[in-house]
């Protein structure tokens, strides 16, 4: 159902509810604790939400689990290692940064690192080995 949904559904919103459906869906048939992490993450995987709309959905759910008693958050869980991996490049690039080109160069760019999607990091880290400047780090390639 969620590949389906997921696939049929343009909408974030309905996408949204979707989702929240099939989760509440998985609670009330009784499944199993283990089963239900594993049905989650796979519904998870398959219909991302927006960032606004993921935390509204985590906020339904967790009102939810808590009136179901059962606390299974794969959702928030992804949240926060996502969060913290996220800082974690960040913060392994501008070390990398600083041994390369020097602190004004990472304080020149340590906003922009901060900021970034994780996309953008792992991007900017591969550059970061053959680089001859920080600028070109940052720029995209000219094709």
């Amino acid at each position: 159902m969620a590949q389906i949904r997921a696939k049929v559904t343009k909408e974030a919103e309905t996408l949204k509810g979707w989702t929240f459906s099939l989760i509440r869906l998985l609670y009330e048939r009784g499944y199993e604790r283990a089963l239900i992490l594993e049905l989650f993450r796979l519904i998870d995987w398959m219909i991302r939400l927006p960032e606004a709309l993921e935390a509204d959905f985590r906020q339904q759910l967790s009102t939810y689990e808590e009136q179901q008693r059962m606390p299974y958050v794969i959702t928030v869980e992804r949240a926060g290692i996502e969060k913290g991996l996220q800082q974690g490049e960040a913060t392994i690039l501008m070390l990398l940064l600083e041994e390369k080109f020097g602190s004004a160069a990472l304080e020149t760019h340590r906003e922009r690192i901060v900021a970034a999607q994780p996309e953008e990091l792992l991007q900017w880290s591969k550059r970061i080995l053959s680089a001859e400047t920080p600028e070109t780090i940052f720029h995209s390639p000219t094709r």
